[in-house]
This record gives C-alpha cells, sequence and structure tokens, in this order.
C-alpha cells in the first residue's frame, strides 16, 4: 500500500447476491457508499454479470487537465511575448492577444491532452488487482476513514460471508 492510500479491507465472495448483501450491510452499518467499491476479473464479470462489468477506464480527464493547463501557460507567455514586442501592435490586435490567445491555447491544449488520455489506460488500484488472483470471485472493498472504521468493516464483511478478509495498512 503506498502512503496515499487510505486503510482499507477487502474480501472475496462467491455469487453477487452474497456481495450485494454484503454492500447494504457495510451502507446501514454507517459506512457511506462512495467507500464502498466492488471488483472483479474479466472471467467473474462473465460468470456473474453476464460481462457486463466496467471495463477500466482511460485517463482522458487527467491529460485534458494537464494539457488544458499547459496551454494556458504557454498561451498567456505567448500573449506577454507578442504584446511586449514594440512596434507589433496592430489596432485590435492587442484584444485578440490578451483575450483569444490564452483560451485558445487552452481549449487546444486541453483537447490535445484529452486525446493522448484516450490511448493511455488507467492503471488499477493495488487492491483491486486482488480480483485478479481469485478469477471467479467477487471482491468487495471498504476505503475506511480511520482505523475504527475498518476494523468495524472487517467484522461486517466477516459475518455477511465474506472469505479471505485482508485489511491494508
Amino acid at each position: 500500500m503506498s502512503a496515499t492510500e487510505p486503510p482499507g479491507v477487502s474480501a472475496l465472495f462467491d455469487a453477487p447476491d452474497a456481495a450485494d448483501e454484503a454492500v447494504l450491510r457495510l451502507c446501514e452499518a454507517g459506512i457511506p457508499r462512495d467507500r464502498i467499491e466492488v471488483a472483479v476479473s474479466p472471467d467473474a464479470a462473465r460468470l456473474h454479470y453476464g460481462g457486463r462489468a466496467r471495463a477500466s477506464r482511460h485517463q482522458a480527464l487527467r491529460f485534458a487537465a494537464i494539457g488544458g493547463f499547459a496551454g494556458l501557460l504557454g498561451g498567456a507567455a505567448l500573449s506577454l511575448v507578442m504584446l511586449a514586442l514594440p512596434g507589433r501592435a496592430e489596432p485590435g490586435a492587442a484584444l485578440f492577444v490578451q483575450l483569444l490567445g490564452p483560451n485558445l491555447a487552452t481549449v487546444a491544449g486541453a483537447l490535445a491532452g484529452a486525446a493522448i488520455g484516450l490511448a493511455v489506460p488507467r492503471k488499477p488500484k493495488p487492491r483491486h488487482t486482488r480480483a485478479l488472483a481469485d478469477r471467479d470471485a467477487i471482491v468487495v472493498l471498504v476505503e475506511g476513514a480511520d482505523a475504527q472504521q475498518v476494523r468495524d468493516a472487517a467484522a461486517q464483511l466477516e459475518r455477511s460471508g465474506g472469505r479471505s478478509v485482508f485489511v491494508y495498512g
């Protein structure tokens, strides 16, 4: 586990109904739903969910943000250079340089970044790789706010029939 990952717990389930029941009990125990994840291997997705499990996504948004920021910085720098050059400023050119230059560069950078990000698959979290170890199992993962919440979630997963309960951090 990396230093940036919060503590958590995971357990394996053999049936979707059991995993759904565990998620419901965790929510009833006060764990927010956005801290609970369900991960399956491609084989388990075909076996239990008819292949409907969401595939690993790309990083288009992340790269679009990086590209947009780089475009903004580049466009602003270019605009400043163009305004600083003596004798180059024609009437109305300053408006284009000051307003449209950074804006267009930001949009162009974001589009370029998104295009690059579409080609870069998102790496799964190390916790999600547990789904690949037991190819037919469903992994329920809980990210805890603190150690006590992780212990409570681990106990709830065991009571719900989870096997191989593993605590992170």
